[in-house]
């Protein structure tokens, strides 16, 4: 009766051991659904985290029964780029692991499929923990560049490409990629004379099949792979913070930048001109900004007005 009165759970003791060689554990976590769906219409991401050198694998998922063939997929390359077969593979509970062709191919290709008992999620904390370590870096990023939440996933891959390249405290300050890279070996015109030589675009991330940064162009809606990239890491493409929801289809619009050139004066529809009159405080004279309208595009023009007493011509202020 004791027990049943005063029964409490087992704590989890601390696991500091690693396995000796790649891939011969893996672990694994689904995370999603997003609110947001991502440019390419995911909501879920998947990670393979090998025990050994951490190194981690970040898959973007539209569904998440995608998980056995992207987990197939993983099985390949590892298969094909390191000469070496996954061994075992630890997973929760969710039911998106325990399926017919998930265990089938467990089965056929020998791998040791282990799980963490229910309600327990402790028992798969080395995923939990990169899942979080992930999502730290991506809120990050975002937050500092201003990021629009429609591109949480491209910024969840260059969070894991940056972790994968930052030393850690479990490897004894090394990076995971040199970890990984002490056991195996890795293997490693569209314009005339006039158009404009670079295009400003949007840094998402890199190319996991090229030497290059990945760019999104969002006017155009098109991506980009180059390596002949200039930064402007002190400047957000976006100007305005994305912290609440969005209106994706407004956004778009806001990307596109002002054209502040000034054009030929043209009279607005409704037959006038809206003015915004303040006071220059050093010359103490009055100043118009003529606010016109130009196929769809607004611009400025300012000029000084000499108070009515004096009489001055005004000169042409374009």
């Amino acid at each position: 009766m004791c027990e049943l009165a005063k029964h409490k759970r087992v704590s989890f003791p601390v696991r500091n051991k690693i396995s000796t060689s790649p891939f011969c554990l893996i672990h694994t976590d689904v995370w999603g659904p997003s609110n947001v769906a991502n440019i390419s219409g995911s909501r879920w991401f998947v990670t393979f985290i090998d025990d050994c050198s951490r190194v981690t694998w970040v898959y973007l998922l539209k569904q998440k029964y995608e998980v056995t063939s992207v987990f197939q997929h993983f099985f390949a390359m590892v298969k094909t780029q390191f000469g070496v077969s996954i061994k075992r593979v630890r997973s929760d509970n969710a039911k998106d692991y325990f399926n017919h062709e998930f265990n089938t191919f467990c089965q056929k290709e020998g791998i040791i499929h282990e799980s963490s008992c229910v309600k327990t999620p402790q028992q798969n904390g080395v995923a939990e923990r990169k899942n979080g370590h992930l999502l730290d870096q991506t809120r990050a990023m975002s937050f500092q560049n201003k990021v629009p939440r429609r591109f949480w996933g491209e910024v969840v891959l260059t969070a894991s490409y940056l972790i994968n390249r930052l030393p850690s405290s479990v490897l004894d300050s090394k990076t995971p990629i040199e970890v990984l890279s002490s056991f195996v070996h890795i293997h490693s015109d569209g314009r005339s004379k006039l158009d404009p030589r670079a295009l400003k675009c949007v840094f998402i991330g890199y190319s996991s099949t090229q030497k290059g940064y990945r760019c999104y162009h969002p006017p155009s809606r098109k991506y980009f792979v180059s390596r002949d990239v200039t930064f402007h890491e002190q400047e957000s493409y976006f100007v305005q913070t994305h912290l609440q929801g969005e209106n994706i289809s407004k956004e778009d619009e806001s990307l596109l930048l002002p054209d502040l050139t000034f054009g030929p004066e043209v009279e607005s529809e409704t037959g006038g001109n809206d003015v915004e009159s303040e006071v220059d405080s050093e010359n103490h004279v009055n100043v118009e900004a003529d606010v016109r309208y130009e196929k769809n595009i607004m611009t400025y023009t300012r000029r000084k007005t000499i108070p009515e007493s004096t009489h001055v011509q005004e000169s042409d202020p374009t």
